[in-house]
């Protein structure tokens, strides 16, 4: 059995080499004791401590350079939103003609074009390339609300114009086409993927295309309201709203009085849910005759 003496307190809860280990008089058999997780050759880790970060971290001590985490681990680190994310397996990505990793546990790729940032204190390929190794992964939906996600923070991580470039300087890899056909529905102001998902819809619906987070005034000019969807010719404002604004009281609260000022203005608040987007007939139908009632030229379906 492997010794039960503690690791040195600054080893403790750290990502660290075995050889440094064996530096400071520790001894292989006390390195295989159950506390300690080897997320990847000669390295170890507190097991209680394994999480994302100390998994990227004993990749980077272990390679050290010429490396970028990508594809999904870039969009987590970025905060990209993903339909799903295997955490057990982190890409790592190294400069074609180098030579990708074959670890388990890490998947490994090369790229042409090579550009890095550096993201949490690693590095990340960065927000065009990230975006352009999900195409061929996700659908169409989950494309566009990643890169409503990229374009839309304060600041935006790029920019559509990026995105072009990257598309037109990549051109036959696989997934170009769907990340082109997306880059066309890519829109900045989104704030969350629910109103990325309901513009989508309603413009598949055959619905115009609704302005995104439109400031709204009152007479006098003064800020009233910021909505998430509107038509502005017809004074419809669509509010997406998640479970926080049902779960916390003073927004629920607050959500009520906005809506009773906005209305005074002659504007129409509709609010959505995420069970609205997944039974979506109702609320087409709501909306459609919403603009063919306030607008002068209503559209057709």
């Amino acid at each position: 059995m492997a010794p039960s003496h503690p690791l040195p307190s600054d080893l403790q809860g750290d990502v660290f080499l075995v050889r440094d280990a064996h530096r400071r008089g520790l001894s292989a058999d006390s390195l295989r004791r159950e506390s300690l997780a080897r997320p990847i050759r000669g390295v170890r880790v507190s097991a209680d401590h394994a999480g994302l970060s100390e998994r990227l971290t004993a990749y980077a001590i272990h390679r050290q350079r010429d490396f970028a985490f990508s594809h999904v681990t870039a969009a987590v680190l970025y905060g990209i939103p993903l339909p799903s994310y295997r955490a057990e397996e982190i890409h790592v990505s190294v400069p074609d003609p180098g030579r990708a990793p074959n670890i388990a546990g890490y998947v490994g790729h090369k790229l042409k074009r090579w550009a890095v940032r550096e993201v949490a204190g690693f590095p990340v390929t960065t927000p065009e390339q990230t975006w352009l190794d999900l195409a061929p992964t996700l659908d169409h939906e989950a494309l566009v609300v990643a890169g409503d996600f990229l374009v839309s923070g304060q600041p935006p991580l790029t920019h559509r114009a990026a995105l072009r470039e990257a598309i037109s300087a990549s051109s036959g890899r696989r997934g170009i086409g769907r990340a082109r056909v997306a880059l066309e529905r890519i829109r900045a102001g989104a704030e969350s993927p629910g109103e990325t998902r309901l513009r989508l819809l309603l413009v598949d619906a055959g619905l115009p295309e609704p302005q995104l987070n439109h400031r709204i005034l009152d007479r006098d000019g003064t800020f009233v309201a910021r909505a998430d969807l509107v038509y502005t010719g017809a004074r419809i404002a669509i509010e997406y709203e998640g479970d926080v604004h049902r779960l916390d009281k003073e927004v629920w609260r607050r959500d009520i009085r906005r809506r009773e000022r906005v209305e005074d203005l002659g504007w129409r608040m509709v609010r959505v849910t995420a069970d609205d987007l997944r039974s979506p007939a109702s609320l087409v139908s709501r909306i459609h005759h919403l603009l063919r009632t306030r607008l002068p030229h209503p559209p057709t379906r």
